[in-house]
């Protein structure tokens, strides 16, 4: 059976080129054995794994920046906003923006290190669109695979997305999601995205989302 739906995935930030990180900052402190988690070459295997899975369930699905360059924001949401339209145009399907990242906190002025601030959380942009639907599912799938972690929400309007208007969001024209998958400034923490079985995990999380999704009616 054909998928509802065309998933774009955004693998934020710059992935590693000859061996040397493409963004600035985004990584987290190196730990005792000289490891270092850097954003964008998780972002980039999580997404991996997630197209991998779509593919072996006929999903449809495109990995918008299946480069290790750091691809500039307005381009990727330029990327996005093209195949969406194309795709209508053609009457194809409806498109849904995934952009997937790994947090950090790190005041001010201060040097990176290890801090207390963790758990998992998913944005949309301000105000209640068919994007909360999708981090509704995101929420509660990712929940599952993880029960023991901390879940960062507000419920203040009667859903667990927090509400930003981060540039990829608010430039998208379809429904769109970021997902912050744990900190990377947090020592626990950083070890579930380091390892192999961390990264299945989250994949594990979004694409039981993602299935869920494929059986609503979203427009």
């Amino acid at each position: 059976m054909a998928s509802k739906y065309l998933w774009l995935f955004d693998p934020g930030h710059g992935g590693i080129i000859n061996g040397e990180y493409q963004t600035a900052g985004k990584r987290s402190p190196k730990l005792e054995d000289g490891r270092q988690l850097f954003e964008g070459e998780f972002n980039r295997a999580v997404v991996k794994r997630i197209v991998e899975d779509c593919k072996s369930l006929a999903i449809d699905c495109i990995n918008l920046v299946d480069t290790e360059i750091d691809l500039p924001l307005r381009e990727r949401t330029d990327l996005a906003n093209d195949i969406y339209r194309r795709n209508l145009q053609a009457g194809g399907k409806h498109c849904l923006f995934i952009s997937i990242h790994a947090n950090a906190y790190m005041p001010q002025g201060e040097k990176l290190r290890f801090n207390q601030a963790n758990g998992w959380e998913i944005f949309t942009t301000i105000g209640e669109t068919k994007s909360d639907v999708l981090a509704e599912y995101f929420f509660q799938e990712m929940n599952k695979v993880f029960p023991t972690r901390r879940f960062r929400s507000d419920y203040s309007d009667n859903d667990p997305d927090k509400e930003k208007n981060f540039f990829v969001l608010r430039k998208t024209v379809m429904p769109a999601v970021l997902t912050e998958n744990f900190f990377m400034t947090n020592r626990e923490e950083v070890d579930i995205l380091l390892s192999e079985d961390g990264r299945d995990k989250i994949a594990l999380g979004h694409m039981n989302a993602i299935k869920r999704i494929e059986n609503i009616d979203l427009f």
